[in-house]
């Protein structure tokens, strides 16, 4: 069957079909649909199960069958090739049937699948780029149906998708399947295949193969992670790990400063710094910063060393080292209030002010960081000082009697300053009380060990003693005598049973209440075991002492009683009174001679013609002397006993004798005529009528003029005053009613009413008048009444008398009852708590016996004894009451009180300022107040106070109550400048009557610190003089507190050059220009000025004035010498006073007034000298006189006077231009030397020389032969040398002198650069202060300061101003307001000696440490206006945001686009993905932020 009738064949059965005509066509194939393989064998069996038709048969392209009628029939092909067969089954109907023929097709599906597929790709051998986009290729070749195929793609085990094909192309065709991949770092090594999948139909076996795997690389750039900082330990493995991605592997290089450097394993201080670490490879590079510090402990402590200052000088201790973290700093030392400690910029300062002994001893640096710590010590020394130990023993001294009341010492260290005190103990108990036993601790020598900060250990001592009282004190006359005999030396001996310490004994001797003064004496020791050959001075334990001393009595001695005192003078801190026992008194009898009584007995005796005298001879003698008179008369005077009766002249003689000696007086009697009656009477008369007339006189004026009328009787009192009112007078002085006088009588106090007055003023004893006041009141009043009543002077008189009276008998003088009863002390002061004890002696020898009556205790009535103690084992009263009591013989009993003060001195005295804390201002008044806690008694406490040294103020308090109480007292004090630092206090003292030293407790110090406005030292104005060859400087220097700031203004013309300092004190203009400048001075409390003109100094007109004087001078000499030498005729002659016209000058008569009493002979003249040669001085004597018609006159003939003026005028001023000056001549004429370095300077004499020498304060020398004489010094230390070298010439000018110019320079001991008041990095833009400091440098003027920044010289300072020869500290101030260029400059301070051309070349230097600057600037960007970039796709772009600043800026990124995360922080920012708009970038740091914009535009097609 042809192509053609198949075709129509199907065409005609797939009308059929739709025709609905196969729907029911009874044919069934087997099997329905068939799957061949191409090339395969295929079959299908048709059959029907009907019986009546025509036949079946198959329709194929290849082996078709021809119509039969069977009921089956089965196609058949051995090998189906063909790509477009068709076949189907046809069944044809009988031919009676309405139908003719039904087809029905199978489904064969001829198919062909490759064994094996291939898979490429578009990348170089699977390597691929991150983020690229690549193909991989899946080629599935002769496959068909192509429609039933399906292409599955994996990456590794993942299932991708699947790709379908819509071909209906039937043959076999190469199919490729597309997969598009984007791959990324995570991808690489990753396999990828395809599979192809052939889906023959339902039910049937599905056809797969696979590719082979597809293995991919991907290469990336680099990624680097690192931490922006690290910190490590030094010389300690880092742990520093960098993460770094990228493949192929990138290769890391470390960059520090710019250099490729390797990081070590073990990190030291010098690896710290920042590194760029730059990781690259073939795709790209990436960098980062990472800073890395390394922490290391602090260096070995530099620059603290030994040092050695004298007392109240200023010493600085320094002590620096290096560290990471920057070491800290702390001293070891002994605090005290003189010490500062200041620590900055990593070094560390002590600072001792006024240095005292206590700040002697070990200081200790401590520094250090959480890497280590290291210590250094140093020592100081402070000369004139000896060390202390600083403990403070409470009580300093402890006095106590043996087997008395116990007491405890306690040590402490004087300053309470924390950490100063190690340990402190007693020695011995470990503890800080220490208590004696007072029955056997005679030498403990108690010690207080304490071990201190800074001094180590020391120890101070309790001064202790144990006293005891003697057991018996007896007193005896050497030799056992019975009497002495005036002025003859006899020995007492005291014996003193049972005392100590013996060491403190005093014996002292009393003549009844006087102490003697012996002419020589000895205490002796006894009932001492000596050992080892010692004496007995150290021992402290009881023993038995005897003194002796020689003395001499007189006879006011004789009956006295002689006694010895035993006292134990225990120091201040001793019992009051001292504990002191006196022998029992010792009756002595003393023999003199006999003593006339001239004062009865005169020498010369007149006696009246008729009047018989006595002369009475009494003498004064032990034993009583025998009188006898002898008589020269031949009468025998009348003798009686001692008196002699005489009438006639004569010598009369009276002896005196006695068992010691014997006396004589010569009386000598004149008999005289008597006249005295007749005058005397006369006299009286004449006294009497004078009084009489001035008394008359006298009380007529006064009744008349003075008294006025006036009656007594109800007087009228004056309304404003209370004075009587007299008649409407009112008188000057106060009148009161008086009790009424009758005439001749008066009215006497008694002597009870008298007694009560006494006793009511003073109630501690019974006091009576003395009668004698009674006996003169009335004597007196009876005379003067007596002349009242004769001179009849009125009542007024006898009112005034009364009043005297009454005012005599108030001022007379109580006394007391007599008991004879003596107290030892007589007033006692005790401390409350300790022990007392007194003594009572009775002065009577009638005592039947003594005792006493006290509130703490007393002794009942002792029978027999004269002498009776009282002791008070601890007084634990305020109000102690104690007197003595005494019972006489005839029963008569008296007693005397004991005044006993009990004391307690303040718990505590303290100082402070009331209602105000801070400074006060100058001129406020301020408030202390003082408190003084728990002190009795009140009364006699005095606080005073102290302001410096200085007692301003004293409160006396009058409270009478003696219990202990506490006080506050306020003080107001005017705040003045002078105040500032001045420590205030107030002391607390106790006061006692008859005790020498009070009790004083003392408050801590307080500091005033006075705020004040500025004051100029020097106020006035001043005014400056110009001089071209000087500079000017203007001293503004004023005082205040806060320290002023200074302003300066100029002149309107002026322009001055400044320097970087502002504001000094000192101006020195570098131009100067005439003016008014004005300095004002200023702090927070006020502001003064001050205002100095500068003006041009005149032209120096000193030769002028020279050149004037010397003519004037010359002048007047010539006219004086002319007085002299100038004769009457006009000619010149030494003598003219002998001159004679024609003559010889040597003849004629001399007179004395023109006596010339000079001549210059030789070399000698009245103007002559050994200075000024005598051929000089014979021009120089010679003068001239003016005509005068009275006196001299020149004659026409001989003008000699003229000739001789002009031409001594000329000769005059040729020598006083060529006179030889000062030949002398140095060798060098400057030196300049080195402090300790030798020196020799050589000088000359240019001419003969008499001495020549130099002279100096450490080398001099001289010499008389040589003309030349040599400075020499092996090491010049002196820095107020100024050799001199002089020279003593045989010719004028006889002696001059050349001062050496001496330099002695010192290099300085140090120059240091520090910034003032900072701490930390500077900032740009702020102005900071460079403080630059020289340590004893010298000579100062030659100084200059010059500052460096870097290699640059930016500023230099000069001291040419000041004048010190002697090393100072001086210093200069660098203002520098840093940028960012000058991050990392180093500034340096350079002192040079500029010391002139005789100095070292080069001129010495001393050059500081340098200063690093490390600069703070905000971030800056290298482009900071905002950039428009033009985003083209698939294109990368950058954004780069670096910036510049210190510390490294920060970066963040923001905009409404997402951004990558890990590009959020990155300074650039680079990406082919980022989206158009506005991406802003924030650089920061910890000054400021910055912002920059980068605005994003898609780029416009075409473009």
């Amino acid at each position: 069957m042809s192509e053609s009738t198949t075709i129509i064949q199907l065409f005609v059965g797939l009308l059929l079909s739709v025709a609905g005509g196969h729907a029911s066509c009874p044919i069934e194939l087997s099997p329905p649909s068939v799957v061949v393989r191409y090339g395969d064998p295929v079959s299908i069996n048709c059959s029907t199960s009907e019986t009546l038709f025509e036949g079946i048969g198959w329709e194929a392209t290849e082996g078709a069958k021809p119509l039969q009628n069977v009921s089956h029939l089965t196609w058949t092909v051995d090998k189906l090739t063909d790509w477009s067969f068709s076949t189907s089954c046809y069944f044809n109907y009988h031919e009676n049937s309405s139908s003719t023929q039904c087809l029905i097709t199978p489904d064969v599906v001829l198919y062909t699948f490759p064994e094996a597929i291939t898979m490429s790709s578009n990348s170089d051998e699977g390597v691929m780029k991150e983020m690229e986009e690549y193909n991989f290729t899946c080629h599935i070749p002769n496959i068909a149906p192509v429609q039933r195929l399906s292409v599955k793609w994996y990456k590794g085990d993942d299932f991708l998708h699947t790709e379908t094909f819509n071909n209906n192309n039937k043959k076999p065709v190469n199919q490729t399947s597309i997969l598009r991949f984007k791959a990324t770092r995570q991808d690489s090594g990753v396999t990828f295949r395809c599979e192809a999948h052939m889906d023959l139909g339902q039910g049937e076996l599905q056809l797969i193969v696979s590719s082979q795997d597809y293995n991919i690389t991907v290469h990336y750039g680099p990624e680097l992670l690192c931490p922006s900082t690290y910190t490590a330990l030094e010389h300690a493995p880092h742990s520093l790990t960098c993460t770094v991605k990228g493949f192929p592997e990138p290769e890391v290089v470390w960059y520090k400063e710019g250099e490729e450097v390797e990081l070590s394993e073990n990190l030291t201080k010098t690896d710290a710094g920042q590194y760029i670490i730059t990781a690259s490879n073939k795709l790209s590079s990436v960098n980062l910063s990472v800073d890395i510090t390394v922490l290391y402990p602090p260096s070995q402590i530099v620059e603290l060393e030994d040092s050695e200052v004298s007392v109240g000088s200023t010493v600085w201790l320094k002590c620096s080292s290096t560290g990471n973290p920057r070491p800290k700093y702390s001293w070891d030392y002994y605090r005290t209030d003189n010490v500062e400690v200041d620590s900055e910029d990593g070094v560390s300062r002590l600072i001792i002010h006024n240095a005292t002994a206590f700040n002697m001893g070990l200081f200790t640096c401590h520094t250090w960081n959480d890497m280590g710590n290291v210590s250094k010590t140093a020592r100081v020394t402070v000369k004139g000082a000896e060390q202390e130990c600083p403990i403070e023993i409470t009580p300093d001294r402890m006095v106590i009697e043996y087997q008395g009341r116990n007491q405890n010492a306690t040590c402490k260290a004087i300053s309470n300053m924390q950490g100063n005190v190690k340990e402190i103990y007693w020695q011995g108990n470990k503890s800080s009380s220490w208590s004696a036993d007072t029955h056997k601790d005679w030498d403990p020598k108690p010690v207080c060990n304490a071990n201190f900060e800074g001094i180590g250990w020391c120890k101070k001592r309790l001064n202790f003693t144990l006293y005891k009282i003697p057991d018996s004190v007896s007193i005896l006359i050497v030799g056992n005598l019975s009497s002495v005999v005036e002025a003859r030396e006899f020995q007492l001996q005291c014996d003193i049973t049972n005392v100590a310490p013996a060491g403190n004994l005093a014996v002292r001797w009393y003549i009844g209440n006087e102490t003697i003064e012996p002419l020589k004496g000895s205490v002796r020791v006894t009932g001492c075991l000596l050992e080892n050959n010692k004496n007995c001075d150290g021992i402290l334990s009881p023993l038995n002492v005897l003194s002796t001393i020689s003395i001499t009595l007189n006879r006011t001695h004789n009956g006295a009683e002689l006694r010895c005192e035993a006292q134990l003078d225990l120091g201040f801190e001793e019992p009051q009174p001292p504990p002191n026992m006196k022998s029992s008194p010792l009756n002595i009898s003393v023999h003199y001679k006999p003593i006339i009584n001239t004062t009865k007995l005169a020498k010369t005796v007149p006696v009246f013609r008729g009047y018989p005298e006595e002369l009475v001879c009494e003498a004064d003698g032990n034993p009583p002397p025998k009188i006898v008179w002898l008589s020269s008369s031949d009468n025998v005077p009348h003798v009686s006993g001692n008196m002699l009766t005489v009438s006639e002249a004569g010598l009369y003689n009276c002896t005196a004798a006695n068992d010691v000696d014997s006396i004589s007086f010569e009386v000598e009697v004149i008999l005289k005529e008597d006249y005295l009656p007749l005058i005397a009477g006369f006299v009286a008369v004449t006294v009497v009528a004078i009084s009489i007339i001035f008394v008359f006189i006298y009380s007529i004026y006064y009744k008349n003029t003075k008294m006025r009328r006036y009656s007594l009787k109800n007087p009228k009192l004056n309304t404003h005053n209370g004075n009587v009112a007299h008649n409407g007078w009112d008188m000057q002085f106060p009148m009161t009613k008086l009790p009424y006088f009758s005439h001749g009588r008066r009215r006497r106090p008694t002597r009870a009413r008298v007694y009560e007055f006494h006793v009511n003023e003073k109630k501690e004893r019974a006091d009576t008048y003395d009668g004698h006041i009674f006996v003169n009141t009335f004597f007196v009043w009876t005379i003067f009444h007596l002349t009242l009543k004769g001179f009849r002077l009125g009542t007024y008189c006898r009112m005034l008398f009364f009043v005297l009276i009454a005012l005599s008998a108030c001022s007379g003088q109580p006394v007391t009852s007599s008991c004879p009863v003596e107290m030892s002390p007589t007033t006692a002061v005790v401390r409350f708590g300790d022990p007392f004890s007194a003594n009572c002696s009775s002065l009577s020898n009638q005592t039947e016996g003594m005792g006493w009556e006290s509130t703490l205790g007393g002794t009942p009535l002792t029978h027999g004894f004269t002498f009776l103690p009282l002791k008070i084992d601890s007084v634990t009263d305020w109000t102690v009451n104690a007197q003595c009591f005494l019972n006489t013989l005839d029963e008569n009993q008296c007693f005397k009180i004991l005044p006993i003060t009990v004391y307690k001195t303040p718990d505590s005295v303290s100082v402070h300022q009331v209602d105000q804390k801070g400074p006060i201002v100058s001129g406020q008044l301020y408030y202390l107040q003082c408190d003084v806690e728990n002190v009795a008694p009140m009364r006699h406490l005095s606080v005073y106070w102290y302001q410096g040294n200085q007692l301003v103020e004293k409160h006396k308090v009058g409270d009478p109550d003696p219990i202990p109480a506490s006080k506050s007292f306020t003080q107001g004090m005017r705040a003045h400048s002078d105040d500032n630092g001045t420590k205030i206090w107030c002391e607390a003292q106790l006061n006692f009557p008859g005790v020498p030293n009070a009790y004083t407790v003392r408050s801590e110090p307080h500091e005033l610190i006075v705020l004040y406005p500025p004051f100029f030292m020097d106020p006035a104005n001043e005014t400056h003089e110009i001089r071209a060859d000087s500079k000017t400087t203007l001293n503004c220097t004023a005082t205040g507190n806060p320290s002023p700031s200074y302003s300066w203004h100029f002149p309107d013309n002026t322009q001055m050059n400044w320097s970087q300092h502002k504001h000094p004190a000192f101006l020195t203009p570098d131009n100067d220009v005439p003016g008014t400048y004005k300095c004002t001075a200023s702090n927070t409390q006020g502001t003064t000025s001050k205002y100095f003109t500068v003006i041009k100094a005149k032209g120096n007109r000193t030769t002028f004035a020279a050149l004037v004087g010397g003519f004037v001078s010359l002048g007047a000499l010539l006219f004086v010498g002319g007085l002299f030498f100038m004769t009457p005729e006009g000619t010149f002659a030494f003598n003219k006073g002998s001159y004679l016209k024609g003559q010889p000058t040597s003849s004629g008569p001399r007179r004395k007034k023109d006596f010339l009493p000079f001549k210059c002979s030789g070399a000698w003249g009245p103007f002559c000298s050994n200075i000024v040669p005598c051929r000089v001085a014979k021009f120089v004597q010679v003068g001239f006189f003016f005509p005068s018609r009275l006196y001299r006159r020149i004659s026409a003939e001989s003008n000699m006077g003229t000739t001789f003026l002009s031409w001594i005028l000329t000769f005059c001023m040729f020598y006083s231009v060529s006179g030889e000056g000062c030949s002398l001549i140095l060798k060098p004429s400057r030196v300049v030397v080195g402090f300790g370095e030798p020196v020799s300077v050589t000088c000359e004499a240019a001419r003969p020389v008499r001495v020549l020498g130099w002279e100096s304060a450490i080398s001099a020398a001289h010499t008389q032969q040589e003309l030349s004489v040599q400075w020499k010094v092996d090491s010049l230390i002196d820095w107020i040398e100024e050799p001199i070298c002089y020279g003593v010439f045989f010719t004028a000018p006889r002696q001059c002198e050349e001062k050496l110019n001496l330099v002695l320079y010192k290099t300085p001991d140090s120059v240091s650069i520090r910034p003032v008041n900072l701490t930390g990095p500077m900032v740009e833009g702020k102005e900071y202060q460079l403080l630059c400091e020289v340590q004893n440098i010298a000579p100062v003027q030659y100084l200059t300061l010059r500052w460096y920044k870097g290699q640059t010289e930016v500023y230099n300072h000069s001291f040419s101003d000041l004048t010190s020869t002697s090393p100072v500290q001086v210093s200069s101030i660098l203002l520098v307001t840093p940028t960012k260029a000058e991050n990392g400059a180093q500034y340096r301070c350079v002192a040079e000696l500029e010391l002139g051309p005789e100095g070292p070349k080069p001129p010495p230097t001393v050059t500081s440490e340098p200063l690093n600057a490390s600069v703070y600037f905000p971030p800056a960007f290298l482009n900071p206006e905002p950039e428009v970039l033009d985003l083209i796709e698939g294109v990368e772009i950058t954004l780069n945001c670096t910036a510049t600043g210190n510390p490294a800026p920060v970066y963040s990124w923001q905009s409404s686009h997402p951004i990558p995360e890990r590009m959020e922080d990155e300074a650039a920012l680079t990406s082919s993905s980022l989206i158009p708009g506005t991406y802003t970038c924030t650089a920061s740091n910890t000054l400021e932020k910055r912002s920059k914009q980068f605005i994003i535009k898609a780029a416009t097609k075409g473009a």
